[in-house]
């Protein structure tokens, strides 16, 4: 055995120590390697099964079960707190009527999987366009004066305009087309002609003192077919004139030409 004589006397007393308690020296290793061998898997298993303590951003995203209602609380206010909607508390919890709830009640609060946001979405309503129409349009009277506009008045809605004119002013077509009622209207619409233009549109002429076209008849654009009255419910001289898409009326400035 080379080395330096103290320390190869060191090893031969280690040696020979370790033969003389050759028993209590394997004891002492496997429970050494026991006992580390354990501590090795204890912590792997807590490092595998252990929850992480979670942030600022998974606590707001936890999910609720229960809910109890308390006194002035609304299914929309609970709704909206908890970033889900009515319609599934409704569900969930077989509610018939929102507004019917009793306080105290215990509620179950559906997940949420994405955080949602408390703010309500902005509703953009579309613009009301008035729809195409494929006819070419005049007016009704030779002078215009518009006594009464299309829209809401305060006794109900005016479905047309009313043309102010003298008595017996002829009454022209405003497009070619057939001829569908001639006659007397509904109440307060006395003498009246309709004429339809094609599938979709037609026109209405009413308060007339006279019709000058019979039912079934075909007219040209401009063609005289009666003359401006008072008839039915009307307070003067004037020829309420109506443009009507797949039966419901629009505002008629919007078809005919600009004066």
């Amino acid at each position: 055995m080379s080395g330096p004589p103290r320390q190869n006397e060191q090893l031969r007393k280690f040696l020979n120590l370790f033969r003389k308690n050759r028993l209590v020296f394997i004891v002492a290793i496997s429970t050494c390697l026991l006992y580390g061998s354990c501590a090795s898997k204890d912590s792997i298993r807590k490092r595998r099964y252990e929850r992480p303590s979670a942030s600022s951003s998974q606590q707001s995203a936890v999910r609720h079960k229960y809910h109890v209602i308390k006194k002035g609380e609304t299914l929309y206010g609970i709704a909206k707190k908890y970033g889900v909607s009515v319609k599934e508390i409704q569900r969930i919890n077989r509610i018939k009527d929102a507004r019917d709830i009793d306080v105290g009640r215990k509620i179950y609060i559906p997940r949420r999987s994405k955080s949602v946001s408390s703010r309500p979405k902005r509703v953009v309503k579309p613009k009301y366009t008035s729809p195409k129409a494929s006819v070419r349009f005049v007016w009704p009277v030779k002078r215009v004066d518009i006594s009464s506009r299309y829209g809401a008045r305060t006794n109900g809605r005016h479905d047309g305009i009313d043309l102010r004119a003298r008595k017996g002013t002829p009454i022209y077509a405003a497009a070619r087309g057939k001829v569908i009622f001639s006659g007397t209207g509904p109440t307060g619409y006395g003498k009246m002609i309709i004429i339809k233009h094609d599938k979709r549109t037609i026109t209405i002429y009413a308060h007339n003192q006279r019709n000058l076209v019979k039912k079934n008849r075909f007219v040209k654009r401009g063609q005289k077919i009666g003359e401006v009255g008072r008839s039915g419910r009307a307070t003067g001289y004037h020829v309420h004139f109506e443009i009507r898409i797949n039966r419901k009326p629009v505002n008629p400035e919007k078809y005919l030409p600009r004066r």
